[in-house]
């Protein structure tokens, strides 16, 4: 990069920086208000996509699409009011929101185009339509936004308010990345991706593809799940219990989506898992996890996710795999548990430890 470049780069830095604004506890409680919307709007749409591609014609002013795009115009005013009552340098401090709101507004517009050129998504294509995940990319960016906000602040341990703003950010963004993999979560078991379908709940089967697929369900649910939920461990300690609830809540809305016989194991496995993590949080973190605390509790996570869940299916005569199967699933889920916290906790220097330089942040 050249000198002018690293000149140009240093302004915009200074300038976001000098025009940083402290945005409250209830204006970030009403923007979790404005994407829960948002992200129930984007579920029930991509579930209509998956299960009644049908009934998908000439509504995009309609149905779950309301929802969807109602959350996005609420986000919408809720810059603007910050904008009205701060300043135009509101939009700069609540960037992480603008970002999103902005990959929501031109998705939705490529997503008009797209149908029109190329007709409706149906079942599994809804998952990996270019316009949706670009919808998908604004989601996330919005639904971490107020965590991106609270990690400015100093504090270390979180009061009720923020602990809620936090975990409900880790939730919702967690359940978003299952929804559009869909195809790679245990949610999914039991309830028909595709129309005349119905899954095996992880474990059920002992056809090879059943397992290997399995395998992989394993695998990726508990990155997600150790990954999300590392990146705040290791800045912050919410409040007592939350941490649990949270981990609970990622398994939870399955219960209301398929048979609850079917998918109760895998719930009250993400149960469990949040019990385990409130334990090791408890016992390792100073206030907060270190690298080895992280790696630790995300083995713990891991690990007992699919321990209970296999548990319960081999109580109700569910578990057709084999003791090296389910065994060595367990064991693979702590590894990738806590390999992933462990990578997700490396040193990243933040605040008073922090300075600027021509080429970026660095530590001091």
């Amino acid at each position: 990069m050249t000198s002018v470049g690293f000149l140009a780069r240093e302004r915009v830095r200074r300038t976001v920086r000098d025009h940083d604004i402290a945005i409250s506890d209830g204006e970030l409680l009403l923007l979790m208000a404005c994407n829960l919307v948002t992200t129930v709007g984007l579920a029930g749409d991509i579930a209509r996509h998956l299960q009644n591609p049908a009934d998908l014609q000439d509504d995009f002013l309609s149905g779950w699409h309301l929802v969807l795009y109602g959350g996005v115009t609420a986000v919408a005013l809720w810059l603007g009011v910050g904008a009205l009552r701060h300043g135009p340098e509101f939009v700069l401090a609540a960037g992480t929101t603008t970002i999103g709101f902005a990959l929501l507004a031109v998705g939705g517009v490529a997503d008009v185009a797209w149908h029109g050129q190329f007709g409706t998504e149906a079942s599994v294509e809804a998952l990996v339509s270019p316009p949706h995940l670009l919808v998908f990319a604004g989601l996330a960016f919005l639904l971490t936004s107020p965590i991106v906000v609270i990690w400015k602040r100093p504090a270390r341990r979180l009061g009720l308010v923020p602990s809620v703003i936090v975990l409900s950010s880790v939730v919702t963004a967690v359940l978003v990345i299952s929804l559009f993999t869909g195809f790679l979560s245990p949610l999914a078991s039991g309830m028909s991706l595709s129309a005349g379908y119905v899954e095996p709940v992880v474990g059920e089967s002992a056809v090879d593809y059943d397992q290997v697929r399995g395998l992989g369900i394993a695998v990726w649910t508990v990155a997600v799940l150790v990954a999300a939920f590392t990146l705040v461990l290791v800045r912050f300690r919410p409040m007592p219990g939350l941490v649990g609830v949270a981990i609970f809540l990622c398994g939870a809305p399955a219960l209301a989506v398929t048979e609850p016989e079917t998918i109760r194991p895998v719930v009250i496995g993400y149960a469990m898992a949040g019990l385990v993590a409130e334990a090791l949080i408890g016992l390792l973190a100073r206030p907060t996890l270190g690298r080895t605390g992280a790696a630790l509790t995300g083995a713990g996570i891991g690990s007992m996710l699919w321990a209970a869940t296999f548990a319960l299916l081999a109580a109700e005569g569910r578990l057709l795999w084999s003791e090296a199967m389910w065994g060595g699933t367990i064991m693979l889920a702590g590894i990738v548990g806590a390999s992933v916290a462990a990578l997700v906790a490396l040193p990243a220097p933040t605040g008073d430890s922090v300075i600027d330089s021509p080429l970026g942040p660095r530590p001091a």
